[in-house]
């Protein structure tokens, strides 16, 4: 696997208390520990969590295996 390339980071004051992060999956938690180091105050939440990456979540809706692969409507050819 790659490292995460960041393209453009942010500067926030607090270390971003009071800021929601929302993804729609937490696979192995890479981009959700790269997003904790920018903003470590901040509440990061996950529609879909696999094992390797819910703990670097502070919230998700729904657990799924990790050998789970799932398509979003944005990903379907139409």
């Amino acid at each position: 696997m790659d490292d995460p390339i960041i393209v453009k980071t942010c500067s926030v004051p607090d270390g971003g208390r009071g800021w929601l992060v929302v993804d729609d999956l937490v696979d192995t938690g890479a981009t959700a520990k790269i997003v904790r180091d920018i903003l470590p105050h901040a509440h990061i939440a996950a529609i879909y969590a696999k094992p390797s990456g819910k703990d670097m979540v502070d919230t998700f809706m729904t657990e799924v295996s990790q050998d789970t692969w799932i398509v979003f409507p944005w990903e379907e050819d139409v």
